[in-house]
């Protein structure tokens, strides 16, 4: 048996119900669509690919020897730039190359003798690695997102200058034979570096650097006063840097 149901008002409440209907339906859905939107953005893993500059600043330490005399040392400020590109393979492996510059406040001193026309006299011998500077090639792995662990190694040069100095005048004359050199060596060392925004990174780094030994050529402005020698040169630098990636 059918019921049939006739008459305006029940037409009225039949529209009302499917308008009703209608409107609940478009409302989860813009719902559901408005959640969608909302939704939060799993973060995107940080890339190290590109190119970056940078400045760094720490200290550094001397380890020098001249032959036929004993060790001496030093400590000092350095301060500099970088600038260099990575490329990001293989997921987490990092290969790159950078260069640096910077400037040093590294002097060591220690006594020496000075042969002049056959006198030995008392002196005191000075070098200075006023500037170093580097390229080098890096390889390294990222880890846990925006960390980078790596190693480097390339070729060096520092600007030595070096003294020494006699005290009082020598007959007189102000004996001080000096030179100014620019020795190449080579250098290697490890880092570790954090990307703590999208384009910025800070870095830590040990660098050890290795000058060889090098006869050297002491000249005076007063006449007929010279000095010969060999120097062995290596340097340590210990630096916190911070990076502006492209």
């Amino acid at each position: 048996m059918f019921l049939e149901w006739r008459g305006p008002g029940m037409r009225r409440v039949a529209a009302i119900g499917f308008g009703l209907i209608s409107i609940l339906g478009f409302g989860s859905t813009a719902i559901a669509a408005d959640l969608a939107v909302k939704a939060p953005v799993a973060p995107q893993p940080f890339s190290w690919t590109g190119c970056f500059v940078g400045v760094h600043a720490g200290g550094d330490f001397s380890f020098d020897k001249i032959r036929s005399s004993g060790d001496f040392s030093s400590t000092g400020f350095i301060g500099g730039g970088q600038i260099g590109c990575d490329y990001q393979f293989a997921s987490n492996w990092v290969v790159g190359a950078e260069g640096r510059a910077a400037w040093s406040s590294l002097t060591s001193k220690t006594a020496g003798l000075g042969n002049f026309g056959g006198v030995i006299i008392p002196t005191q011998f000075t070098v200075s690695n006023d500037f170093l500077a580097s390229a080098t090639a890096r390889i390294g792995y990222s880890f846990a997102g925006n960390w980078l662990a790596y190693s480097r190694g390339g070729v060096a040069w520092t600007r030595e200058k070096i003294d020494n100095v006699v005290t009082p005048p020598l007959l007189g004359f102000p004996v001080d034979p000096k030179a100014t050199v620019t020795r190449t060596g080579w250098t290697a060392g490890v880092g570790l570096e954090w990307a703590f925004a999208p384009r910025w990174s800070t870095n830590f780094a040990y660098d050890y650097y290795d000058f060889g030994a090098n006869d050297f050529f002491l000249t005076n402005s007063a006449p007929l006063v010279t000095f010969r020698g060999n120097l062995k040169d290596r340097l340590h630098t210990v630096t916190v840097g911070v990076n502006y990636r492209f």
